[in-house]
């Protein structure tokens, strides 16, 4: 039976073909601070230790991370195949990489496929406009260089539009794509900030009603590019970071936390910036008690949670008066 997202998804995540690629051949992604992110992110989801992270792969993004895998053990003539590989990918190893790819797939064990479908589509028609709207990699009158104009091809229109509707269906702050592309991630966030009469000019305002949307920067959906975004940024979207490697011990839940599991949690509360107050029911509790699971290696009830942080913050305020 292929998987599917369930009721304990919280987070879902939309690959992009460099990252899958990054992950299964780290030589192949160039920009090497994404390699341990994404490393991360699958093998937290593969240990089933984020069991709150969905992670999806475009369709046709596939025959695009094969392509990647194909290059790097037949083209040896390849100038950045040999510069990223210091030695030849043995046919052991690119079996290998091939064989865990394909489990990956099969049934959506790890990889959930999305399939290319009319919205994704017209979808589109939100960014190809805005893409070619503007000169994003234009040549500044002091570059040392020309920098090329030059748009994204249909296959990243194509991603972003299928990234409107899972957005669309998730909730735009529980979905994000994930990419090392830098045009693609720059130009969906240049597309958030587009003018009113600019959005008229390039008829996005039709375009969204067509779809059932209203316009505006939340039309679009969040995109994290794995190459540039701070540690900060990831544990605002997925609530603790790095993700955990190891399952979280299932341990009976106490009515009455240690002295040490009351200072933990206070020092979280205290990071978070947030008043206790103020804590109940938002992400950010949610986040100190994911954080606190996480280094702590067993569960906690957010209640017990919330209590433990009112005693140890009352002692602490009777021993300053004092």
């Amino acid at each position: 039976m292929e998987k599917s997202p369930q009721v304990g998804h919280m987070r879902f995540v939309l690959l992009d073909a460099n990252l899958v690629a990054g992950y299964y051949l780290p030589e192949s992604l160039s920009l090497v601070s994404a390699r341990p992110r994404i490393k991360n992110i699958m093998d937290a989801v593969r240990n089933k230790c984020a069991p709150e992270v969905f992670l999806y792969i475009p369709e046709i993004c596939i025959p695009e991370v094969f392509a990647v895998f194909a290059r790097y053990f037949f083209a040896t003539w390849d100038k950045q195949v040999r510069k990223n590989l210091s030695t030849k990918l043995k046919r052991t190893d690119y079996d290998k990489i091939l064989k865990k790819f394909r489990n990956d797939l099969h049934y959506g064990a790890l990889l959930y496929q999305v399939e290319l479908n009319r919205y994704h589509i017209l979808a589109t028609d939100l960014i190809s406009s805005v893409d070619a709207y503007y000169q994003h990699y234009r040549t500044r009158k002091n570059a040392k260089r020309r920098t090329r104009k030059k748009m994204m091809g249909a296959a990243d229109h194509t991603i972003i539009g299928m990234g409107i509707n899972l957005s669309k269906i998730h909730g735009r702050d529980n979905f994000a794509i994930l990419t090392a592309d830098h045009r693609l991630a720059d130009i969906l966030i240049r597309a958030t900030s587009v003018k009113r009469n600019t959005a008229e000019k390039l008829e996005l305002l039709k375009t969204a009603k067509k779809l059932g949307l209203e316009y505006g920067k939340n039309v679009y959906p969040r995109v994290i590019n794995l190459a540039k975004t701070t540690k900060n940024e990831l544990k605002e979207f997925f609530g603790v970071w790095p993700l955990p490697l190891k399952p979280i011990i299932k341990k009976p839940i106490l009515k009455k936390l240690s002295a040490s599991d009351c200072k933990l949690l206070a020092e979280l509360r205290k990071k978070s910036g947030v008043g206790r107050d103020s804590l109940p029911y938002t992400k950010t509790f949610e986040s100190i008690c994911h954080e606190f699971e996480s280094i702590k290696g067993r569960s906690i009830d957010q209640h017990a949670a919330w209590m433990a942080i009112g005693r140890f913050e009352k002692k602490g305020k009777k021993r300053t008066k004092s």
